[in-house]
């Protein structure tokens, strides 16, 4: 494998394009994600107690966020 861009044959000019293509796609996903992260850091909101809604009934989102030193006093019961 050649190490500059200036050996490698011109048949493989094709895949050096849909190579830089993928890298400008991989950049922008992560400047789509660091934006997420900012957002996260600087607005702060608080997540609900069950983000997801009626259909998560599992133990681990019967507490809130964060949970007690001592969830239960008893240990619950499980069907």
């Amino acid at each position: 494998m050649p190490r500059r861009y200036i050996d490698y044959p011109d048949a493989f000019a094709g895949w050096n394009y849909v190579s830089s293509v993928g890298s400008y796609i991989s950049a922008f996903a992560v400047l789509i994600f660091l934006y997420g992260v900012w957002e996260a850091f600087s607005k702060k909101r608080e997540a609900g107690a069950n983000p997801w809604g009626e259909g998560a009934t599992t133990l681990e989102w019967q507490l809130p966020s964060p949970p007690p030193f001592h969830q239960w006093e008893q240990l619950p019961r499980v069907k």
